[in-house]
């Protein structure tokens, strides 16, 4: 009975936790994050407060999700910097990082017309 109870146990524990996050995951996370750091690199912002939000943002976040959701905010940047061709060329190589870490429907379609 105890076996089985503990067994009970350490699956449902597993169920609240979620899945652990491998270190291939969180590997793959710092990559994209440098990645953005790195497209950010040189801007100098008209708008500071736009610019440190999203420093603060792309630094801190915890997850993939986090980073998934600072890349409107970083294309803006981009735009305003170098336009918005070369700021969507940048952006999709880093949309391409995602790939395997976010839902496919979320990612464009690899067959897609080129810009």
């Amino acid at each position: 009975m105890r076996k089985t109870l503990s067994g009970f146990t350490s699956s449902f524990s597993g169920l609240l936790q979620g899945p652990r996050a491998p270190s291939v995951l969180g590997g793959r996370q710092e990559e994209i994050r440098t990645a953005m750091l790195a497209a950010l690199a040189d801007i100098e912002s008209t708008q500071p407060h736009a610019f440190s939000k999203i420093l603060v943002t792309i630094t801190q976040a915890s997850d993939v999700q986090s980073l998934w959701d600072a890349r409107g905010d970083l294309l803006r940047l981009l735009a305003e910097r170098d336009g918005e061709l070369a700021a969507r060329k940048t952006l999709d190589t880093i949309t391409e990082m995602f790939r395997g870490l976010v839902p496919h429907n979320l990612l464009p379609n690899r067959r897609r017309v080129p810009r």
